[in-house]
C-alpha cells in the first residue's frame, strides 16, 4: 500500500485496490458523491452500475438535497451498503457531511431541519449556521463530519479554516463525530492537515472523492468489514476504518470545474450574494490586520 501517510496506519494514500479490499471482507464506500439532484452531473442509476462493477460502493451527498440518496437507496439491491447523506453549506461557510443510519432518518431530518432553510441557490449556502445545523441532529441517529476541513482556496468552506478565520467557535468540534482525512479535492497538504487534527482532537476519519463525474466515484473510499449500513457507521465512528484514495490532478479539478459551472448559471445572482455575505466580512478582517 504505497504511500501511507505519517502517523496514521489507518490512511493510505494512492489509488484504492478495491479488488484487495473486497477479496480481504471490506465494503469501500465513497462517502462524498454529488448527483444530477443537486451540483453534480452523475445519473443515480449509473453510479449503482458503476458501483456493482467496480466494487467502490457510495453515499449521495447532495448539497442540500435528499432526492438522490433517497433514489440510490431505493435502488440498491440486496446486500449492498449506499450510505443515506448530505452536504448542507451552513451560512457562514463550512460544509457539513451528515450521514444517517436510515433513510427515514435522513429525510425526516432534512423536511424538519433543512427544506425551509434553503436559499434562491440551492446549491449553496443556507440560512442556517453550523451550529444550528449540529443541534438540528440532536435526538436523531446520525454521524456528523467536517468536509474538506481546510477547504477550499479563499473560500471557508472547511470548519477548521472557518475556525482559524474567526468565523466559527471552536466549540463546533464537539457536536463533530469526524472530519473528512482525504478529500479527492483537496491538496495533500491540506489533507495531511485533516488527519493530523482529527488525531489531536479524537476525531473519527473519513475519506470520499468530492465526485461530480461518474468516472471519480471510487477514487477515494472508507473501507471497513461490515454488511450494513449500521455496521459501517459504527465502524467508521470508532476509527475502524481504511480510508484509502487520492487527490484529483489540477488538469482533473478544471475539468471539473467547466463541467459543473453550467449548474450555477441560473443561480448568477443568488451565487455572487451569497459570496458577498459570506467573503467581504473576512476581507474587511483581513485588511485590518494588515494596516
Amino acid at each position: 500500500m504505497e504511500g501511507e501517510a505519517a502517523g496514521s496506519a489507518r490512511v493510505r494514500f494512492g489509488p484504492p485496490d478495491l479488488a484487495t479490499l473486497r477479496e480481504d471482507g471490506y465494503v469501500a464506500v465513497d462517502m462524498h458523491v454529488h448527483t444530477e439532484h443537486s451540483d453534480g452531473l452523475i445519473r443515480v442509476r449509473d453510479a449503482l452500475r458503476l458501483a456493482r462493477r467496480t466494487g467502490a460502493s457510495f453515499a449521495v451527498t447532495d448539497h442540500n438535497a435528499v432526492s438522490g440518496a433517497v433514489a440510490a437507496v431505493r435502488g440498491a439491491g440486496p446486500g449492498e451498503v449506499i450510505v443515506p447523506g448530505i452536504e448542507i453549506s451552513a451560512s457562514e461557510g463550512p460544509h457539513l457531511l451528515l450521514y444517517f443510519y436510515t433513510l427515514d432518518d435522513l429525510v425526516d431530518y432534512h423536511e424538519a431541519v433543512i427544506s425551509r432553510a434553503v436559499g434562491e441557490c440551492p446549491h449553496m449556502a443556507t440560512s442556517l449556521p453550523t451550529a444550528d445545523v449540529l443541534a438540528g441532529l440532536e435526538g436523531r441517529d446520525a454521524f456528523a463530519v467536517a468536509a474538506h476541513p481546510f477547504g477550499y482556496l479563499f473560500l471557508c468552506r472547511g470548519v477548521c479554516k472557518a475556525i482559524a478565520a474567526g468565523d466559527l467557535a471552536p466549540e463546533v468540534l464537539l457536536r463533530l463525530d469526524g472530519l473528512e482525512g482525504i478529500c479527492g479535492g483537496m491538496t495533500r497538504s491540506q489533507n495531511n492537515r485533516a488527519i493530523a487534527f482529527a488525531s489531536e482532537h479524537g476525531l473519527a476519519l473519513t475519506g470520499g472523492t468530492d465526485a461530480h463525474l461518474l468516472g471519480e466515484i471510487g477514487r477515494v473510499v472508507t473501507a471497513v468489514r461490515a454488511g450494513t449500513v449500521e455496521e459501517f457507521l459504527d465502524a467508521v465512528r470508532r476509527g475502524d476504518a481504511v480510508v484509502w484514495g487520492s487527490e484529483k490532478s489540477v488538469i482533473e479539478k478544471t475539468v471539473q470545474a467547466a463541467a459543473v459551472l453550467p449548474q450555477y448559471a441560473s443561480y448568477l445572482r443568488p451565487s455572487l450574494r451569497v459570496h458577498y455575505r459570506q467573503n467581504l466580512p473576512r476581507a474587511v478582517r483581513y485588511l485590518r490586520r494588515r494596516r
